[in-house]
């Protein structure tokens, strides 16, 4: 302690101020370290530290080795990097207990990043300025597979762009279920015309695949306020599994669902045969169940012929239509050649090949009931 205190009592007496270096023997500037050296007779040498405005003393390497060597451990390797000294201890005891006896833990394995999500969404240009967000939802769900659906309130993740006086732009981002849906989108939708009514045309649209950005819309309220996106807790969780199993059975009951969605495409219209006069309205009125119980009649007939993969009654049409879809189109024509001016509980059955066209009606309500009953 007295040393400490003589030596900065020395300390003390050397000049601080740079102008006073020059008119002390004992100072000089060193090029190499660019700093101000110091040297007492006695041969203890010292710099100056610019920012503390202190000379501190030089420690001698020969000094400094000596503290070094009263400090070192028996039998560690201190010029052996920790590392290096590591990876060794971890080899010694892999295949075998550890110094304690303990059975050694097995490496942890690394996990494979994630694939990226697939996009399941399309941006729309183009679209008529008076296009209401059922319009959209009708022709798209129609023609290109399920449309998401927000979590809460179920309505289909559809938003309209508009400008800064809250004008539609036509503009929209459409959000599906499955990805599979941006391409059809593109492919059936792209280029044309959104209307077409008395001769006239409303425009050509534009479809095309949403960038990832598309993810972070946030959908408006009611009253057309954004709406901060939930966290997602246990009880939003459990939502969203209910909704993705409700879709689910939407999904599966859409792909052949509606003849019109496979206009165009001959190698699947083809295998769609239209049966009218299947059933009675008063039919389906007097007994609920009976819907469910003409279809499986109907499956079971048709199912003589080939693969049946589909059958749709279309319960608000009073010429009781229903429609089949068959696993391959020589087996839809066998269907017609059995059914056309087939007798079927007491009518007459016409039977013939979509054109893809037909936009025949059934109950939305009881298409939801049987989702439901599904996802319980």
């Amino acid at each position: 302690m007295e040393q400490r205190q003589g030596s900065e009592g020395i300390v003390a007496q050397f000049p601080t101020n740079s102008e006073d270096f020059d008119s002390d023997d004992r100072i000089s500037f060193s090029k190499v370290d660019k700093k101000f050296l110091l040297v007492q007779e006695d041969g203890t040498e010292f710099e100056f530290d610019d920012a503390m405005k202190r000379w501190l003393p030089i420690l001698d390497e020969a000094l400094l080795e000596e503290q070094q060597k009263a400090y070192r451990v028996s039998g560690v390797d201190e010029s052996e990097p920790v590392e290096a000294m590591k990876r060794k201890r971890k080899k010694e005891y892999v295949n075998g207990e550890d110094e304690n006896g303990r059975a050694a833990k097995a490496p942890k394995k690394t996990k494979a990043p994630l694939p990226p999500r697939a996009n399941t969404a399309v941006y729309v240009t183009g679209l008529p300025f008076d296009v209401t967000v059922e319009e959209v939802h009708d022709l798209f769900s129609r023609k290109c597979g399920v449309i998401a659906e927000e979590i809460d309130s179920g309505k289909p993740r559809i938003k309209l762009y508009t400008d800064e006086n809250g004008e539609f732009k036509g503009d929209a981002l459409i959000v599906f279920f499955k990805a599979p849906s941006v391409e059809m989108a593109i492919t059936l939708l792209d280029e044309t015309d959104f209307r077409i009514g008395n001769g006239q045309s409303s425009g050509k649209m534009r479809v095309q695949a949403a960038d990832t950005s598309y993810k972070k819309v946030q959908y408006n309220d009611d009253e057309g306020r954004e709406k901060e996106k939930p966290k997602t807790s246990i009880k939003n969780k459990q939502k969203i599994i209910k909704k993705t199993q409700k879709l689910d059975a939407r999904l599966a009951d859409w792909s052949d669902d509606e003849p019109s969605v496979i206009a165009g495409t001959s190698s699947k219209w083809d295998k769609v045969v239209i049966l009218k006069h299947m059933f009675t309205l008063q039919e389906l009125a007097e007994d609920s169940a009976a819907i469910l119980d003409i279809k499986e009649d109907i499956r079971e007939e048709c199912s003589k012929l080939g693969e049946v993969t589909n059958v749709v009654l279309f319960d608000l049409e009073e010429e009781g239509i229903a429609s089949v879809r068959f696993a391959n189109a020589e087996a839809a024509k066998a269907c017609i050649d059995l059914m056309d001016g087939r007798s079927f509980a007491g009518q007459k059955v016409v039977a013939y090949i979509s054109d893809g066209q037909e936009q025949f009606k059934k109950s939305k309500k009881k298409v939801d009931e049987e989702i439901e009953e599904q996802s319980e």
